[in-house]
């Protein structure tokens, strides 16, 4: 037997503990276990079950994935359960009725922003995309933009014809700015059994309406809070993730809108915030980089708000090894612009040098640019990366955004696709016992 490529060794508050990113278990160890692991994982020894002393330890260890056969190839494992769930009989589609936004935010794709409208024609083009896949009966919606509920009477028409092809599961979730929603939205929503909305907010009022505003509404934070507070009243069964888009110059303000909306909405569990790092901006000045957070200072900010103020996000705490990488590697997943032109990510989405084909009126994929695609499907891919593939990150990082990975090559960037809990792993599962004890 061998230490796992996975697992990770820490002492904390006088304490032992393994935890392994393949397996996500985490479990308590004797000191003399720790050591023994210790020695085995720095000079990779045979382990040998005589040494741990305990036969329950032994099996404990190996259930766990803490220990492994000498000749198990873990990272193929791995590989397996990811490329398995690339195969999954879903189809995802993010379907962007307009990229027409009312409001012009400085780290939005604003060179897309168009004030073109999806047609009948491509509505109907979309549904016959749709029927074409007859063997799947699971479908994800995304409602997606530009803002998505400027263009509220073509997801109205694109959902109701929907719904008429036979046999199939629907699941709607959508991205806005929230302030258009209304009355009359929210029944659309409630009919559609909308699971989940994302709104965003750049800060507290003053810096959020700084950034996003209409010609005719200067106050666009109150217009969104207020419509957050008839959204929930109206529809408390709908998920609401309220994102805070940061960077430093608004970080500082993370904590009171955190506390103004944890109060606000104290009695419903379903309506969450969270800190989402801007990581890039349509200036390309070295003072607008500047004010971008990198690996470490992301994982210090989250931590230092935990310390300090008790905050826990949804970046904080336990590690997620859920082996769900993002979808576009997935062969059915789509991003639909409101011409009827088809893209791999929704990052790119109105910039059509980059779409990899167009659903002509018989909702049929016209010459696919295939080197788009698989660009997409297979280039930039952590499981081909010999850096990734050695990595004990791997299970718990998915190798980062594939579009980022993807610019890095293909575009000379330079982001920094690892998780930010790679050099910082310790401090979260410290956290995460904190919130236990």
């Amino acid at each position: 037997m061998k230490i796992s490529m996975y697992t990770f060794l820490f002492e904390i508050d006088s304490k032992f503990y393994a935890y392994n990113t393949l397996s996500n278990a985490l479990i308590e160890i004797a000191e003399d276990t720790y050591k023994i692991l210790l020695v085995n994982k720095n000079r990779h020894t045979p382990l040998q079950e005589k040494d741990l002393g305990c036969d329950e330890l032994y099996q404990t260890l190996k259930e766990n994935h803490m220990i492994t056969e000498n000749d198990r190839d873990e990272f193929l494992l791995y590989k397996s359960i990811i490329l398995a769930g690339r195969s999954i009989n879903i189809l995802n589609l993010t379907i962007a009725p307009t990229m027409d936004c009312n409001y012009s935010c400085s780290y939005c794709f604003e060179n897309c922003k168009r004030n073109i409208y999806m047609t009948e024609k491509v509505i109907s083009s979309i549904i016959k995309f749709i029927e074409q896949y007859e063997n799947i009966k699971n479908i994800h919606v995304v409602w997606f933009g530009g803002e998505p509920l400027l263009g509220i009477k073509q997801i109205e028409s694109l959902y109701r014809k929907m719904i008429l092809i036979p046999d199939k599961n629907y699941s709607f979730s959508i991205i806005s700015n929230g302030f258009l929603i209304s009355p009359d939205i929210i029944k659309l929503f409630k009919e559609m059994k909308l699971q989940h909305i994302q709104i965003t907010l750049d800060g507290l009022k003053e810096t959020h309406n700084k950034i996003k505003f209409t010609k005719n509404e200067n106050d666009t934070f109150s217009r969104t809070i207020k419509n957050i507070d008839l959204l929930a009243s109206s529809a408390p069964e709908i998920r609401i993730s309220i994102r805070v888009n940061m960077n430093k110059e608004n970080s500082s303000e993370f904590i009171t809108l955190y506390s103004f909306i944890l109060q606000r909405y104290k009695s419903n569990p379903l309506i969450g915030i969270y800190p989402a790092f801007i990581t890039s901006t349509s200036s390309k000045s070295s003072s607008s980089c500047s004010l971008l957070f990198n690996r470490q200072e992301k994982s210090e900010f989250i931590q230092q708000l935990y310390y300090d103020r008790g905050i826990v996000t949804n970046l904080c705490g336990y590690p997620d090894s859920s082996f769900t990488e993002c979808s576009i590697r997935n062969k059915h997943t789509f991003t639909i612009d409101p011409e009827g032109y088809l893209y791999k990510c929704w990052e790119i989405i109105g910039d059509q040098k980059y779409a990899i084909a167009k659903l002509d009126s018989e909702g049929t994929i016209q010459s696919i640019d295939q080197k788009i695609l698989n660009r997409y499907l297979y280039a930039a891919d952590p499981l081909e990366d010999k850096t990734c593939s050695k990595c004990p990150y791997l299970p718990i990082c998915f190798g980062g955004c594939p579009h980022k990975r993807i610019e890095n090559i293909f575009k000379d960037k330079h982001y920094d696709t690892c998780t930010y809990l790679k050099g910082s792993l310790k401090e979260f599962i410290k956290i995460h016992l904190s919130q236990n004890s």
